[in-house]
């Protein structure tokens, strides 16, 4: 019984920790998270966002307007957290 009554409160506080990194309880990075990521890489204002699903893996696709007036395209892998390369249009 005293075990629980000390471990319940620590599990919950540790799966706010993990929620508010970003982390779902799945394993995987919100949206938000991901946004504010590519604000911070970019110092943009963001146009627009959301996932999608390639391959059965959540994608967070980003478009933000740099301070330049240049429209910036980011993906993110929904899992991993890592930005995804794009190939440079011809």
């Amino acid at each position: 019984m005293r075990v629980r009554q000390i471990m319940l409160p620590l599990m919950l506080l540790f799966g706010g920790l993990l929620l508010t990194q970003g982390v779902s309880a799945r394993g995987l990075i919100s949206l938000d998270e991901a946004v504010k990521q590519a604000k911070r890489q970019s110092g943009g204002r963001v146009i627009s966002a959301e996932t999608r699903e390639y391959d059965g893996r959540p994608v967070h696709n980003i478009r933000i307007l740099t301070n330049e007036g240049k429209l910036r395209r980011y993906q993110m892998d929904g899992r991993s957290g890592r930005f995804i390369k794009r190939k440079p249009r011809p």
